[in-house]
């Protein structure tokens, strides 16, 4: 899980001819405020696609066209707004930017993962720490504590380190935060991190990286061969390339190399 600065990013995607998008956001909230009940909710069900649609396609245009929670590329189907704190529960935050996050199907929707032989996918589940009392107003979601890992929190995205299998587990230096341990496995299946079909992608991923860490290190100082292999590893650390936080894992494993260091480092 890679960290999204959304504040920032944000910041691009209302910038000059944009801030339409954020003015309609605020009237659609207006709209919904004065409605009630079911009414509220179907309001913000069938209106809110088209208010938060050209939201994401700035996002996407930014990060490019991946999820942010499992880092995988889609080609050829649709990711969506998904709303970290559901709309059911928190209405309030429906039309909020801040509380948009780009993903995928398998991570926000139901979709059964054969690991578990259960539903993965978080859909309207948002979980919380005991004894949290979940939010009725913005101004007290500063005392919740959630659950399932954030993408836009920088201290959430330290939680989960991927093995050589590609399977996301509780970062070595969290082993002993029972919280955090509890966090990184409710989050594996309520975003699906640990999902099969992902998890052969990082295992596949590894290999791809070993396999250039000891070519290169075969090659001859100047062979060109090497810059392609350091080309190729560059686009893996991109943050627009799939699972770049598990290459970026991956690659430590061999940063003994002075070469390895220098990509870690963006030189």
């Amino acid at each position: 899980m890679r960290h999204i600065h959304l504040d920032q990013l944000l910041e691009d995607v209302f910038s000059g001819h944009d801030k339409k998008h954020k003015d309609r956001l605020l009237k659609a909230h207006k709209q919904a405020a004065r409605r009630k009940g079911t009414k509220r909710q179907l309001y913000i069900d069938t209106r809110g696609p088209d208010k938060w649609s050209p939201v994401k396609n700035r996002l996407t245009a930014i990060l490019g066209n991946k999820c942010w929670y499992t880092e995988v590329e889609l080609i050829g189907a649709s990711l969506a707004i998904d709303h970290y704190r559901p709309t059911c529960d928190y209405w309030f935050l429906s039309f909020t930017p801040a509380n948009f996050r780009v993903s995928c199907p398998f991570a926000n929707s139901p979709k059964h993962n054969p690991l578990y032989n259960c539903v993965g996918g978080k859909g309207d589940r948002f979980p919380l720490l005991p004894p949290t009392q979940r939010a009725t107003r913005t101004y007290l979601l500063s005392s919740e504590r959630p659950v399932i890992l954030d993408p836009c929190n920088p201290a959430d995205c330290a939680l989960i380190a991927f093995q050589t299998t590609g399977r996301p587990v509780i970062h070595p230096d969290y082993v002993g935060d029972p919280t955090a341990v509890y966090r990184v496995e409710e989050s594996n299946i309520l975003l699906n991190l640990d999902h099969p079909d992902f998890n052969s992608k990082r295992e596949e991923l590894y290999h791809d990286i070993l396999d250039d860490v000891e070519t290169y290190e075969d090659l001859a100082p100047k062979s060109k061969k090497r810059e392609t292999i350091r080309g190729r590893m560059k686009r893996r650390l991109s943050e627009k390339a799939p699972f770049s936080i598990a290459a970026r894992q991956y690659l430590k494993l061999h940063r003994g190399y002075d070469w390895v260091e220098d990509l870690l480092e963006g030189k």
